[in-house]
C-alpha cells in the first residue's frame, strides 16, 4: 500500500483518508482591573462652589501575543442620581504610577469612547483616571456612574 502525505495551505496533513490539521494558537487578550478606593469615595462639592477634579479611579493590566498589540477601550458618561442633576465625566489612562493628567489630557468628549492603543505583544499596566466638574449647587444624594473596559487584539 502506497501513502501519499500532502500538506495543504490550510494547515492542515492529509495521509491516505486521515487528515490533521493544526491551526495556529492565538490567545485571547486580557485585562484585569482593580478599582481604586477613590472611586466609591469621589467629592461632589455643591455647596456654593465647586471644582474640577482628577481622580484616580482603576488600576489595569492589558496583555495580548498578537504582534500588532492590543486597543483598550473605556467607556465614559455620567455620575447621577434618580431626580438628580447628573455630573458629566470623561477617562484618559497614564503608564502605571506615573503622574496624574491634567485637565487638558481628557481629550475624548464625555459620553464617548476612550481609546489606547499599543503596537507590540506584551503586558502594560496603566492608570485610569476621570475629570468631572460638579454644579455649584449639586444636589445631595447617592450618586452612581459606571465605566465600561474591554480590550480587543489590533
Amino acid at each position: 500500500m502506497e501513502v501519499e502525505l500532502v500538506v495543504s495551505r490550510t494547515g492542515c496533513l492529509i495521509v491516505g483518508l486521515w487528515s490533521v490539521c493544526v491551526l495556529p494558537a492565538w490567545a485571547a487578550p486580557t485585562l484585569t482591573t482593580t478599582s481604586t478606593t477613590n472611586a466609591g469615595l469621589l467629592d461632589l462639592d455643591g455647596e456654593g462652589n465647586a471644582s474640577t477634579h482628577v481622580v484616580k479611579v482603576a488600576d489595569i493590566e492589558i496583555s495580548t501575543d498578537a504582534g500588532s498589540g492590543v486597543t483598550l477601550t473605556i467607556s465614559s458618561g455620567d455620575i447621577d442620581r434618580v431626580g438628580g442633576q447628573a455630573i458629566s465625566f470623561q477617562v484618559t489612562t497614564v503608564a502605571d504610577n506615573a503622574s496624574p493628567p491634567s485637565s487638558g489630557d481628557f481629550s475624548t468628549p464625555s459620553g464617548n469612547d476612550y481609546t489606547y492603543a499599543t503596537g507590540s505583544a506584551g503586558t502594560e499596566n496603566r492608570d485610569v483616571y476621570i475629570r468631572y466638574t460638579p454644579l455649584t449647587f449639586q444636589d445631595p444624594g447617592n450618586y452612581t456612574g459606571s465605566i465600561d473596559l474591554s480590550v480587543s487584539d489590533n
